[in-house]
């Protein structure tokens, strides 16, 4: 069997023709569609990138293969020193290796995130261009197309490919976007009230802060495709439009490699999967063009399976499927497709069943991990999301909130205070899912726990961003967040080289902790 794995950067699953959304962004992947089975309810366990990708190959959480988050300790993918493999939990690649298969990547991830284990499930991994990620598509093509012609003869093939361009910064020609603008319009939440009153919501990413970085604040680097802030509707309509042009650019080229597959005669003998890494706000909980926390358009991803000879000949009410699946239920679905064993150290459960038109029972609920921007874990049931904030980072996330996402789906009616009983359940299937791989004899300890005194601050130092509200006339924000990050009894800087920019807030931090009777002196190196 050949089979293509399309990697597709910060894909939104709701902003795709097969997931609904009423503007024609993607016809191509609507064609692969129409031969396959779409997942509705598919999860990355644990984002972003690094997380996502560690956990579709690894086959486990990220609670379990140690990496939850993008920088230190808690990016550090777990293996035992030895010789080859560990034979009960290979990487994903490597269990078709053994197997036969000749496994390739079209990917800079592996550079991009210092995440070399990542080269472990390819026998092959080549560079599209010189960049070290943001490749476009066309160059990623290139690529791809050649290595398909120099390989269509051959059977048992896994093939990776990495896109990036839904991801910000939306880099496609402008024609792409003014395309979408004038497809039709883009949805009506978040309102002008809602906007304004997200001004009060903190953080890179968030409506005034659209464009900062640890580097301070900035403008867009690609005006005609993304504002500098959202400040109105017609803000953040030119920021949906600017996303959607980056997918349809991307369905474009997509569209080129089906292409080529029917050219080389192997589009009726090649298995195409279609997937993301994680998904993107737009607005949700005040966050904008960003992936950081453990949320529903974050954690939900597209998963389109085209199986030849089984899911294009299957009826059209078999081939929606909304189970609820983690990505780390790919790995064992491929090797029950492909007939190989299952390691036992895999986490994930094979779906195939589904693949193959069948009904098969869904899990009761998920439990999901983010821990780049915050450090959050949330549950997921078929209608309710619980989340969990363990570390805000620089964002304004709240401690705990419940949402009814099918009623609500944009996140605007936080349950917590008036669903007690439902809060207190989904809390313990929290507990429940901890327990089972972290509070046992013999499991290795919480990556996320491990590293909450650092927490997710690689990408945003608290103290350069609280300075960043304090410049822009934003002191009471600037305190709320000292106060949050004093409240967990954590420094509000942990870049050294920027120390002398961080006294006047470190003298803050220790005055609320003194406060609260307790001894900041002993943390005063950090």
């Amino acid at each position: 069997m050949r089979i293509i794995y399309v990697d597709v950067d910060t894909l939104r699953a709701d902003h795709t023709t097969p997931y609904g959304y009423h503007r024609p962004t993607t016809p191509n992947l609507q064609k692969l569609a129409d031969k396959s089975v779409v997942f509705d309810r598919y999860y990355c366990s644990d984002s972003p990138c690094l997380p996502s990708r560690t956990a579709l190959t690894s086959g486990q959480f990220g609670i379990s293969n140690g990496v939850i988050g993008h920088f230190g300790p808690a990016a550090q993918y777990r293996l035992d020193a030895g010789h080859g493999p560990e034979p009960d939990r290979p990487l994903l690649g490597q269990r078709l290796i053994w197997s036969g298969y000749y496994t390739a990547a079209i990917s800079v991830f592996a550079e991009r995130h210092r995440a070399y284990f990542f080269h472990g499930n390819f026998r092959e991994s080549l560079r599209a261009t010189d960049r070290m990620g943001d490749e476009e598509a066309p160059d990623v093509n290139r690529a791809a197309i050649d290595w398909l012609r120099r390989h269509a003869d051959e059977e048992d093939w896994y093939l990776h490919l990495t896109y990036w361009e839904p991801h910000t910064n939306y880099t496609q020609p402008a024609e792409w976007t003014e395309k979408m603008a004038a497809s039709g319009p883009v949805q009506a939440w978040p309102d002008e009230e809602t906007i304004a009153a997200h001004a009060e919501v903190y953080g890179p990413r968030s409506a005034l802060d659209l464009n900062y970085s640890i580097h301070g604040a900035g403008k867009s680097p690609v005006p005609h495709n993304m504002p500098d802030a959202i400040r109105s509707r017609a803000d953040f309509e030119h920021l949906v439009n600017g996303f959607d042009g980056a997918i349809s650019y991307w369905d474009h080229y997509f569209g080129q490699l089906m292409a080529a597959l029917e050219e080389l005669g192997i589009a009726e003998e090649t298995a195409v999967i279609v997937s993301a890494d994680h998904g993107e706000s737009f607005g949700e909980l005040g966050s904008y063009a960003e992936h950081g926390m453990a949320s529903e358009p974050v954690q939900r991803v597209p998963l389109i399976v085209h199986w030849p000879g089984v899911t294009d000949r299957l009826p059209p009410e078999a081939r929606r499927n909304d189970a609820l699946l983690y990505n780390i239920d790919l790995a064992p679905t491929l090797c029950d497709l492909l007939g190989l064993d299952v390691p036992a150290g895999w986490q994930g459960e094979s779906f195939a069943a589904a693949v193959r038109g069948e009904r098969i029972d869904s899990r009761a609920y998920l439990v999901l991990g983010h821990g780049a921007h915050t450090y959050q874990r949330a549950v997921r049931t078929r209608d309710h999301l619980y989340l969990r904030t363990y570390h805000p980072g620089c964002f304004r996330a709240e401690w705990e909130q419940l949402f009814h996402v099918t009623e609500d789906p944009y996140l605007t009616r936080d349950l917590l205070a008036q669903e007690p009983e439902l809060a207190a359940r989904m809390r313990s299937h929290l507990a429940e899912w901890w327990n089972e791989y972290a509070g046992r004899p013999g499991a290795l300890p919480d990556p996320m726990q491990a590293t909450l005194q650092t927490g997710p601050t690689y990408y945003n130092d608290p103290a350069r961003y609280a300075r960043h509200l304090r410049e822009s006339g934003r002191a009471h924000l600037a305190e709320d967040l000292e106060h949050r990050l004093a409240t967990l009894n954590v420094p509000v800087s942990w870049h050294a080289p920027d120390r002398p920019r961080t006294t006047e807030l470190l003298e803050r931090w220790i005055h609320l902790l003194q406060t609260r009777d307790q001894r900041p002196a002993d943390r005063a190196d950090s």
